[in-house]
């Protein structure tokens, strides 16, 4: 009885040994912490490992980033794609230059500088649309084309290629130079204006085909 006693506590005590030994290296393999620090390499001294960011959430085109809205994770060296983001400060203003899912990793073709959206002299614009004319899917960082709608003919382009700012039902806002905010104005009180969504931003902006019934000038 006591030899069996005795047999039993030695092979609980290996037991404990053998789990905790288990523990120990499954501690040690995890134990490395990734830093947020901004300038950090993401780049961990003799592993085979990247650390690289991706979207926490869905994002739009055209949305500014930062920080806050990406994460960075550890992915084996050899399946980390060509101009991956290994660093929060790349992120620092900058732009999506099309949708991202989340959870998809980012990469530098994904980024525009935060100035693309506005030029030196740029004013903020609103313009309260109609119903029906904006579309469902225009929200902040969307790139549209704004266009006045002629019946029977050939709807002019007034507005090409701008992105939206911010969206409140059907009140939306630009950044837009002199001669867009006249374009718009004018164009705004001879008709119904609308609103045309770019796929993405690599697309070509289109031509600008209104004409005013002012002269500007030379600009």
């Amino acid at each position: 009885m006591i030899k069996r006693v005795a047999f039993i506590s030695v092979c609980a005590i290996c037991m404990v040994i053998i789990f905790y030994e288990g523990y120990l290296l499954y501690r040690n393999m995890t134990s490395e912490q990734v830093s947020d620090i901004p300038g950090d390499s993401g780049i961990k001294s003799g592993s085979n490992t990247i650390i690289i960011a991706r979207a926490k959430d869905s994002m739009n085109q055209g949305e500014l980033l930062d920080a806050s809205k990406a994460e960075l994770v550890e992915v084996p060296a050899e399946l980390v794609p060509k101009g991956a983001i290994t660093s929060f400060t790349k992120l620092s203003n900058m732009r999506l230059k099309q949708k991202i899912a989340e959870k998809e990793f980012l990469n530098d073709m994904d980024l525009m500088p935060e100035t693309t959206a506005y030029e030196d002299g740029d004013r903020l614009i609103e313009h309260n649309f109609a119903e029906g004319a904006v579309p469902a899917a225009v929200a902040v960082g969307s790139v549209i084309d704004i266009k006045l709608f002629v019946k029977g003919g050939e709807d002019p382009v007034i507005i090409s290629k701008v992105v939206v700012v911010s969206r409140s039902n059907n009140l939306l806002s630009f950044y837009m130079n002199r001669k867009e905010q006249e374009f718009l104005k004018e164009a705004a009180t001879e008709g119904t204006l609308f609103s045309v969504l770019y796929l993405d931003d690599s697309q070509l902006a289109s031509e600008v085909t209104y004409v005013p019934s002012f002269d500007m000038g030379k600009e």
